[in-house]
């Protein structure tokens, strides 16, 4: 099952003055949860919470001590530290990356302060995140934005691919997008949760707790920018606009669905790149939980504009852990007759993996077009008001 992702873009909006850092007490099965560790420096999230102002650390909020003087939008890093009365969460700085620093944030797996701003070139940012003024401006932007993939799905293609191998400059480029690429033909559930999560764990806040940035389709394409940047050629003025585009998308995507997780909601949006198949782009939803709820459905939208197939669209639902609802649309007959043939075997499949499916409705058209706006921003967003 999906967990709720542990997203942060950005840097805290204002200095934090320490005049008397109140800690906040956390309880020993809540720092558990949390998977807390001793002097951990973590980025958390302020935000506005039935008229009061709350610290968010994952899917948990704390009243925030008045001497924090914090609000609503900011990102501050707190450490958390254990001693026998169970844990307290402190207001700090921005994590160290020093070598000698290694108590903080990641023991093990520490990142040295040239490979940190090596990374952070790579996302895109500037080493010394001094341009806090300029990231406000454009997290508002990317949190407007309507995410649709167009322009990632258009590079991820094979096809296109195949284009840039013609390039020896791309070559090794080439080939590190191919490692993390997936097969149509012989999906693992492991491979394809470590594509979702490599888009739904920013490189933001993988660098605040100086941990490793692997490649993912997102810093793979800040690299490819940076590729055709340095070239002198002016040919590639169409493919720099598309990735920046492409990047903008992913960015947004990334953004939204951290502003959703601190009010209680899932709405994780990625784009899987095969390498034997065009891309498709997955949204998986979960409205917060309300008073009185057990739990809440979890959904989950894929789109393909397969060139071979079609455009399909396909909803899936599943409640109480167990029940599966499919709704799907496709816009060639065929597709459609193909997918009411297998029905029942694919209602087979799920019991071998212990599911139930208890309805599969198939559409031979294109997605009603009011299904598709649930899933635009309800902020920033432009209606056509003509008759």
């Amino acid at each position: 099952m999906l967990q709720g992702p542990d997203l942060v873009l950005g840097v805290p909006r204002v200095p934090l003055v320490q005049m008397e850092n109140k800690p906040i007490l956390v309880e020993s099965r809540v720092a558990q949860q949390l998977g807390l560790l001793d002097r951990q420096i973590i980025q958390a999230t302020v935000s506005l919470n039935a008229g009061s102002v709350r610290l968010w650390l994952k899917n948990f909020s704390f009243e925030i001590p008045n001497t924090w003087n914090l609000k609503p939008g900011d990102m501050p890093f707190v450490r958390a530290t254990q001693n026998a009365q169970g844990w307290n969460v402190h207001l700090t700085g921005k994590p160290s990356v020093n070598a000698s620093d290694a108590s903080v944030a990641n023991p093990t797996g520490l990142v040295t302060a040239q490979k940190f701003n090596a990374q952070l070139a790579l996302m895109g940012l500037p080493a010394s995140l001094q341009t806090q003024q300029n990231l406000g401006s454009k997290l508002g932007m990317l949190l407007q934005q309507q995410v649709d993939f167009n322009q990632s799905a258009m590079l991820m293609r094979p096809d296109q691919m195949a284009l840039m191998a013609n390039n020896p400059a791309l070559v090794q480029w080439l080939s590190a997008f191919k490692k993390i690429s997936l097969n149509m033909s012989h999906v693992s559930a492991q491979s394809l949760k470590k594509m979702v999560l490599s888009q739904a764990i920013s490189a933001e806040h993988l660098l605040a707790n100086a941990e490793e940035v692997e490649d993912s389709p997102r810093s793979l394409l800040h690299r490819l920018l940076e590729s055709l940047e340095s070239s002198s050629s002016d040919e590639k003025g169409l493919e720099k606009s598309q990735i920046k585009q492409a990047l903008q998308e992913m960015e947004s995507a990334q953004a939204q669905c951290a502003q959703d997780w601190t009010r209680g909601a899932l709405s994780l949006k990625v784009v899987i790149p095969f390498l034997d198949a065009d891309p498709v782009d997955l949204h998986f939803k979960k409205p917060p939980r309300q008073s009185g709820e057990s739990d809440t459905p979890l959904s989950v939208d894929i789109h393909s504009k397969s060139r071979l197939l079609g455009e399909v669209w396909l909803n899936t639902t599943i409640t109480q852990g167990q029940q599966v609802d499919l709704v799907m649309w496709a816009v060639k007959q065929e597709v459609a007759e193909l997918a009411q043939l297998k029905a029942k075997e694919l209602g087979f499949e799920l019991e071998d993996s212990g599911l139930k499916l208890q309805s599969f409705q198939i559409f031979n058209v294109a997605r009603p077009q009011e299904l598709l706006l649930e899933t635009l921003p309800k902020q920033g967003s432009v209606v056509d008001a003509k008759a």
